[in-house]
C-alpha cells in the first residue's frame, strides 16, 4: 500500500496530534531531556550536571515518572538560584518577570522564554511548512499537541486555542479548526505540563481528558506525528483512551490510527502494519515510515473539506449557540422554522452571496430589521447587499415607502432607480393636509415639548410627531427620540398595533431623509 492510499481511505480530513519531534524538525529546540539539560547547566556548569540529577531522580521514582522527577529536581535548584539572583541565571525577558511576579514558578516561565526566543523556522524545511500550512486550509481539521511552543498556531490561520487539560475539560468543542495544547503553552507559563506534580495531576484527570478527546478519536482520522512509537506521554493518553472503550469499538480505532516515523535513510515513505499493546488490549494501526514530510502533507491534500475549516469552525459555534441561546451571531441568519413558506422540501443552508446566496438574504430582513436598522445599526449586512438583494422585494411590500437614504451613503455602488423612487422633500413623507388636521392638537409645542408631554401615551405621541410642521422638526431631537423608544423595547415595530407600526414607519423615514439625505430641500 502507498501513503496515497492510506490517505484515500480516510473518512473525512483527519487530526494530527504532534510531539515534540515536529519542534525539533521545524524549529531545531531540544527534545525533553535536551531542554532540561540547558536548565541544569544554567544552575551547574559541570559537563556532568544534568547526569546528576538523572542519578538521584532514578531512586525517587519510576522509570515511567524519571524524566518529571528529573524537572522537579532542576526545578528547585534553579528556583533557589533564580531569587537568590545567581549569576547567569535570569534572564532579561520582562514576560519573565511579569510571571513570576504573578507566582509563576521561575523555571516554567524562563523555560517558555527560552522556547521563544529559540523558536525560528530552519530554512532547509521552508518548503514543507509552506505544505503543511497550505493543506491547514481545508485538509487539516486539527492539532493534538503536547509541545509547549506556537509553532502550529503561528501558521494555522483562524484555528481557535485550547490550552491546558481544564480548558479542553470545561470547553465547549467543535471539532474542527481547533488546536488542543494538552500540556500547555508558553502563551501561559503556569499551564505547562513539566514536572513530577503536573505529571500527577495530568494523569489524575486523564479520564476525563480522554472522555472529552473521545469524539475527536471516534470521528476522524488521527495522524501521529513528532513521537516515538514507545513515546509513554502518546502510550499514557492511548491507555486512558482504550480503557473506555469496549473492546468491540476498539476495532473502530484501529482503521482511524496511522503513526508516522521519520527515518533519514528511507527514500520515499514505507507502508506497514504497527500493533500497540495496553495491558490486556491490542490496537494495529497504518505505520508510515519517510524522512521527508512533505510526501505525507502532499497525500494529505487530496483529502479536503467542501469549505475552509475555519469557516466551518465558526458555522458549527454559532450554530450550536443559536441552539441554546436563540440569538443570531453575524454569520448566522435563522428564518422562524413555524414559516409557513418553510416545509422539509424547500428547508436549505445559505453559505456565502454567490449567485443564490441573495434568495436566502432577501428573506431574513424583513421590513422591521430594515427600519430598525437605521436607528440601531445592528444589521451585519453591508449597505450594498441589502440594497442590491433586499430592497426590491421590501420597497414592493411597503408600496415603495422605504426609507433608503441611510443605505444609499453607506453604499460603495450607485444606486440611480432607487435614488429616483426615494422621497426628495419633507413634503414627500408628511402631507400638508395632515399637518392641517393635527395643528389643533400640536399647538405651538416644539417636538421635543409633544414628546415630553405625550410620550406615557406612546401611540398618541408618535402619531403626533408625524404632523408637525417641517419648521418644527428637529432631527437632533428626533434622533433622541428613537433611540430612546427602540431603546424601551427593541421590537417596538413587531409588537405595535398596525396603526402604531405606519406611524413609527412614517418617523423613522422622517428622520432618515432629513438626517441622512445631503442638501434636503
Amino acid at each position: 500500500m502507498t501513503i496515497q492510499e492510506v490517505i484515500s481511505q480516510f473518512n473525512t480530513t483527519p487530526f494530527i496530534f504532534a510531539g515534540s519531534g515536529v519542534t525539533r524538525r521545524y524549529y531545531g529546540l531540544p527534545d525533553w531531556r535536551g531542554l532540561l539539560s540547558v536548565f541544569a547547566q544554567k544552575i551547574s556548569d559541570d559537563a556532568f550536571a544534568y547526569r546528576a540529577y538523572e542519578n538521584q531522580a532514578q531512586y525517587l521514582a519510576s522509570a515511567v515518572d524519571k524524566m518529571p522527577m528529573i524537572a522537579t529536581l532542576i526545578e528547585k535548584d534553579f528556583n533557589q538560584a533564580w531569587f537568590a539572583n545567581k549569576s547567569g541565571i535570569r534572564s532579561t525577558n520582562p514576560a519573565v518577570e511579569k510571571s513570576v511576579s504573578e507566582g509563576v514558578s521561575p523555571f516554567k516561565a524562563e523555560m517558555c522564554a527560552y522556547i521563544d526566543e529559540n523558536a525560528s523556522i530552519i530554512t532547509e524545511y521552508e518548503d514543507e511548512i509552506k505544505k503543511l500550512k497550505k493543506i491547514s486550509k481545508c485538509n487539516i481539521a486539527g492539532v493534538i499537541t503536547t509541545n509547549y511552543d506556537t509553532f502550529f498556531e503561528s501558521i494555522f490561520d483562524g484555528y481557535k486555542i485550547f490550552v491546558g487539560q481544564d480548558e479542553l475539560v470545561f470547553s465547549q468543542l467543535q471539532g474542527i479548526a481547533e488546536i488542543y495544547k494538552i500540556h500547555g503553552s508558553t502563551d501561559n507559563a503556569e499551564s505547562i505540563v513539566i514536572n513530577y506534580e503536573d505529571y500527577n495531576q495530568f494523569h489524575e484527570k486523564g479520564k476525563y481528558l480522554a472522555a472529552k478527546l473521545m469524539t475527536i478519536f471516534m470521528e476522524y482520522p488521527i495522524v501521529f506525528m513528532g513521537y516515538s512509537i514507545t513515546d509513554s506521554d502518546i502510550r499514557t493518553i492511548l491507555t486512558d483512551m482504550v480503557q473506555c472503550l469496549p473492546e468491540n469499538r476498539i476495532s473502530i480505532l484501529q482503521k482511524r490510527f496511522v503513526f508516522v516515523e521519520y527515518d533519514e535513510t528511507v527514500t520515499g515513505a514505507n507502508v506497514s502494519l504497527h500493533s500497540m499493546a495496553f495491558d490486556s488490549k491490542t490496537i494495529e494501526m497504518t505505520k508510515i515510515t519517510l524522512s521527508d514530510f512533505g510526501l505525507l502533507y502532499e497525500a494529505l491534500s487530496k483529502k479536503k473539506a467542501a469549505f475552509p475549516v475555519k469557516i466551518l469552525r465558526r458555522f458549527k459555534d454559532d450554530l450550536y449557540n443559536f441552539v441554546l441561546t436563540s440569538e443570531q451571531k453575524g454569520t448566522m441568519r435563522v428564518a422562524p422554522l413555524e414559516d409557513e413558506r418553510i416545509n422539509g422540501d424547500t428547508l436549505a443552508i445559505t453559505i456565502g452571496l454567490d449567485s443564490t446566496g441573495y434568495y436566502g438574504l432577501a428573506r431574513a430582513v424583513d421590513s422591521e430589521k430594515w427600519y430598525r436598522n437605521i436607528i440601531l445599526h445592528d444589521l451585519q449586512y453591508s449597505e450594498d447587499d441589502l440594497l442590491e438583494y433586499v430592497y426590491l422585494e421590501l420597497a414592493k411590500q411597503n408600496s415603495w415607502k422605504l426609507p433608503v437614504w441611510y443605505y444609499l451613503g453607506r453604499a460603495e455602488k450607485e444606486y440611480p432607480e432607487i435614488v429616483n423612487r426615494a422621497p426628495k422633500n419633507y413634503y414627500d413623507i408628511v402631507s400638508e393636509d395632515s399637518i392641517d388636521r393635527n395643528k389643533s392638537a400640536i399647538k405651538s409645542r416644539t417636538m421635543k415639548e409633544v414628546w415630553e408631554y405625550e410620550k406615557q401615551n406612546l401611540s398618541k405621541a408618535v402619531r403626533l410627531l408625524g404632523f408637525l410642521p417641517f419648521e418644527k422638526v428637529n432631527v437632533d431631537d428626533l434622533d433622541q427620540i428613537l433611540k430612546e423608544i427602540f431603546g424601551n423595547n427593541v421590537n417596538y415595530i413587531a409588537m405595535a398595533p398596525t396603526m402604531d407600526k405606519s406611524n413609527i414607519r412614517k418617523l423613522i423615514r422622517i428622520y432618515d431623509l432629513l438626517k441622512y439625505k445631503k442638501k434636503t430641500p
